[in-house]
Formats: structure tokens, sequence, C-alpha cells
């Protein structure tokens, strides 16, 4: 009866250990497109610069990554190819706006500067490469505010421009998705 019992437990932990498993340095991470079905172009975008920067990330972490090329959809129907895991990013939630700001103006010039908050989610799935069975599955965030120019403005006798800074906002929103790739990484890692 106990050598059963030993046997039966080695059993149940031996593949439990084997669905806990997290990549090793070196192992070929593919990371997948996001899917069509997603076509918001904010969600899009967000979720393009955490693949892209998820790919750098990995890399630095000691990883093979690389772009499949491909989605999901595309990667269960084509079978799997040459990786040991694939990486899914699906983009939830991205928004960026000034929540407050002041101007100041001296002579012809004026300045405008706002608190701009931008928040990034993305869940991120990792899958095993040989059988596409979910590894493990993450859902991250990052909130960023910041105090940043958002528009400036030039008079004269006769005339007068104002020109907003949209750029701003987008850059604090990139920033938001790189720190979710940083994220990823390291959660893929085991960190």
């Amino acid at each position: 009866m106990k050598r059963l019992t030993i046997l039966v437990s080695i059993l149940i932990t031996v593949p439990a250990f084997a669905l806990t498993m997290t990549p090793k340095p070196g192992d070929r991470i593919g990371v997948l497109r996001m899917s069509g079905r997603y076509g918001d172009r904010a969600e899009r975008t967000i979720a393009n610069t955490i693949q892209n920067d998820l790919i750098g990330e990995l890399q630095a972490l000691g990883y093979k990554a690389f772009d499949t090329k491909m989605t999901y959809d595309e990667l269960l129907r084509g079978g799997p190819q040459d990786a040991e895991y694939y990486v899914e990013v699906l983009s939830s939630d991205a928004a960026g706006r000034p929540v407050g700001g002041a101007g100041a103006a001296v002579g012809g010039v004026a300045v405008e500067v706002g608190v701009v908050v931008s928040r990034v989610a993305a869940e991120v799935r990792l899958y095993d490469g040989r059988s596409l069975v979910p590894a493990g599955t993450y859902d991250l965030k990052r909130d960023n505010t910041a105090v940043v120019p958002t528009g400036i403005g030039v008079a004269g006798r006769s005339i007068w421009a104002s020109i907003m800074l949209p750029f701003v906002q987008y850059g604090e929103l990139r920033r938001a998705a790189h720190d979710v790739a940083h994220q990823a990484a390291l959660r893929i890692a085991g960190q």
C-alpha cells in the first residue's frame, strides 16, 4: 500500500510540475500578432507597441524571441512551428487624457501645461510550443501620470495661433505600453 501511495503521488506531481514550467533563457519564443477581430485603432496601436517591445525585453533576458508574423488562429491552422513557447498579446484597454491644466502667457507666447493620465492594460497569454496548450495568462496594467506641456500659443499684433501637442499624450501611452511589455517579459521569465 505504501508503494502504491508513493507511485500515485509521483504520477500526480510530475505532470503538475510540467504544467507550471517557465521558459528558460535560450528558449525560442514566438510573439504572435494581434488577431484582426480586435480592430479598434488605439487598441491595435498599443498592442503592436507591446508586441514589439516584448520581443526586445525577452531578448534582453536571454531568450530567442521573434515575431511570428502570424496570429494565434493562423498558428492553429498551420500547426506548431519552430518555437518552444508562443506569446499572444490581447490589448484590453488603453486611454490617455488630460485631467487638468493651466496656461501662462508672457508677451506674445503662451504655454499650456496639463496633468496627463495614461492607462494601459493587456492580457498576455503564454502557450506551449508543441501542444499550443496555454501555459500561463497574465493580466497586466500600468498607470502613468505626468505633468507635460499640452499646447503652445503665439500672438502678434494682428495674428494669433495655438498649437495643441497631442503627441505628448501619445508618448505617455507609449511609455505605459513599454512598462506593460517589461512586466510581461518578467512574468514569462518567472521573475
